[in-house]
């Protein structure tokens, strides 16, 4: 009897972790999804989210609901999801800016892109324009850097503070030591609307917010970021095409789960994103919405890159919002 315990007791041991995530993960989703987003309805990273959310509510046969957690700079959601329980029940749909800016520029952001989420899926490449104003004489990229060299100081760039836009116009700066000032102003919309009555000068803006100013000739259009040009924008060049190689910043959304949620759990969420990305309708809606189709799925070598460039350029240029 003894020996048939310790048998017993060997086999728990041996066989009891296993079982105990394969019961986790076997009846996997057994209650609602959430997908956290850490801004207000209605913009790119929220209709991203509900998309996504339509299709994976089919796929997995339960209810996928996406709950807004605005403000804090992105941090009130990003935290959220990462004190959540690691059951794949709670995911965040994130952006540049809370992702890999505010923790860099914040001492209040608690948390590490690299360190404490597991990455599903980049969801969407989300191009970034540069506009310029009728007080800029230069139709290319190559006369506007002339154009700013010549003249310190005069020009200014806007944006939201510690926003993409932000740290890439300070990029620029650094990259081609011009003397471009940062005005502040909150919102992509209201960004663009400040180049069109040129209160600014220029402004990094998504394709998107950006399409009908540029499409009325109100404003100029540079360069696009990102490794090919924007299929809203095929007329206008990426900044490497343009002759700035060394402009690698990108923008994008990516899905990520809680650190420690079982790797079959993440696989299986992988699994169905992808497979909601590679539906034609699904790609159609957000390249209406100025998202373009990610070019790599390698998601852990994607996010520290992304993470070390935008590191290095907060660094040179000195941002910090606390």
């Amino acid at each position: 009897m003894k020996r048939i315990a310790r048998l017993a007791l060997a086999g728990c041991l041996l066989f009891g972790p296993t079982s105990l995530v394969t019961a986790q993960t076997s009846d996997y989703p057994s209650r609602n999804i959430e997908i956290v987003v850490s801004y207000a309805p209605g913009g790119s990273t929220d209709l991203v989210a509900r998309t996504l959310a339509e299709r994976l509510q089919q796929r997995l046969g339960q209810s996928v609901i996406v709950l807004n957690k605005p403000g804090g700079g992105g941090t009130i959601g990003m935290q959220h999801v990462q004190r959540a329980k690691p059951d794949g029940h709670t995911l965040f749909l994130g952006f540049t800016a809370e992702a890999v800016i505010t923790p860099q520029v914040s001492k209040a952001a608690k948390y590490s892109i690299v360190d404490d989420f597991e990455p599903i899926a980049v969801t969407g490449i989300v191009p970034v324009v540069l506009i310029g104003s009728k007080n800029l004489k230069s139709t290319n990229l190559k006369g506007l850097l002339a154009e700013l060299k010549s003249n310190p100081g005069k020009y200014t760039y806007t944006g939201s503070v510690g926003s993409p836009s932000h740290v890439m116009g300070g990029w620029l700066n650094e990259l081609k030591d011009l003397d471009v000032p940062h005005i502040p102003f909150r919102g992509g919309a209201q960004s663009v609307n400040a180049v069109l009555g040129a209160h600014a000068d220029m402004f990094y803006a998504g394709v998107a917010p950006a399409l009908s100013a540029i499409g009325s000739n109100g404003v100029k259009a540079y360069a696009v970021t990102g490794v090919k040009r924007s299929t809203a924008l095929p007329d206008v060049p990426t900044f490497k095409e343009a002759g700035v190689p060394e402009f690698e910043l990108l923008s994008w959304n990516v899905f990520l789960a809680p650190k420690g949620t079982p790797k079959a759990i993440v696989e299986r969420l992988r699994k169905e994103t992808l497979a909601a990305l590679d539906e034609p309708k699904v790609q159609k809606v957000l390249l209406n919405s100025g998202v373009e189709m990610p070019h790599t799925q390698d998601v852990e070598a994607f996010l520290r890159r992304e993470n070390d460039n935008y590191g290095k350029a907060i660094r040179a240029i000195g941002i910090s919002t606390d």
